[in-house]
């Protein structure tokens, strides 16, 4: 039975963990706080607690473990970079890893962003990719466009605001389209690639906002436009390569 790790257990990966569970796969789950265990638990999770402060504190079951899925952003860690190249060293060479990245690694130019694109070397998740590149596993790294799902919509913060450029391009992707994504990648294994995940259309910020505040009943944002367009991060390549298809419009 295939056996799956997900090192952050919040919005996304406790979704993702209740999907993997749902098509009969034996999933642990970590969470920071003790008070989740039994949350983690009623959902068919194998709980274990981790807050990355240690080198070596993941537990025994991880030569067992056949796919990695680093799941938790760097916001909370002291040096994100060395965190996942820690966790990575505690895992057997043929433990398959997929990285939750971010399209935010791209550095800020005008028009379509690919894989190939220019990145900041200096940025902590790209730093982050380049320790799961170098580590002795087979990995899969998903560039995530900005997430939407349920009760989480950026509409809500622009709502009412004065909101800026735009002219903007959208990128957005929802939670069940990169959720379907990692199933898929488990289902085919990991072969060193790196993907962008985006739903394929890209909206003006500006009509894109107004429409889904009018839907979502909210207070419209004051919109102001500038000659910036942004990035428009091209999500094609895992549908072409893995052929996957992105289902959940934005």
């Amino acid at each position: 039975m295939v056996k799956i790790a997900i090192i952050g257990c919040g919005w996304l990966g406790m979704s993702l963990a209740k999907k993997l569970i749902q098509q009969k796969y034996v999933v642990f789950g970590s969470t920071t706080n003790p008070s989740k265990l039994s949350i983690l638990e009623n959902t068919g999770i194998l709980p274990f607690l981790y807050d990355g402060t240690s080198a070596d504190n993941l537990p025994d079951w991880k030569s067992e473990i056949d796919y990695l899925i680093l799941n938790f952003p760097p916001s909370k860690s002291e040096n994100y970079p060395k965190q996942i190249a820690s966790i990575l060293k505690q895992f057997p060479t043929a433990c398959k890893v997929i990285f939750t990245s971010s399209t935010g690694v791209y550095q800020e130019i005008e028009g379509e962003v690919t894989e190939d694109s220019a990145v900041k070397k200096d940025h902590p998740v790209f730093l982050a990719e380049t320790e799961v590149r170098i580590a002795h596993q087979n990995f899969t790294i998903l560039r995530l466009a900005g997430l939407i799902g349920p009760n989480r919509h950026p509409a809500k913060f622009f709502s009412g605001r004065t909101m800026a450029d735009g002219n903007m391009f959208v990128n957005l992707v929802h939670l069940n389209d990169v959720i379907a994504a990692i199933v898929q990648i488990i289902k085919q294994g990991c072969e060193n690639k790196t993907f962008n995940v985006c739903w394929p259309e890209h909206p003006k910020k500006a009509i894109y906002y107004l429409e889904k505040t009018k839907e979502f009943q909210m207070d419209a944002p004051l919109v102001e436009f500038s000659d910036k367009l942004g990035k428009k991060v091209d999500g094609t390549r895992i549908a072409k390569e893995l052929h996957f298809n992105y289902s959940f419009e934005i």
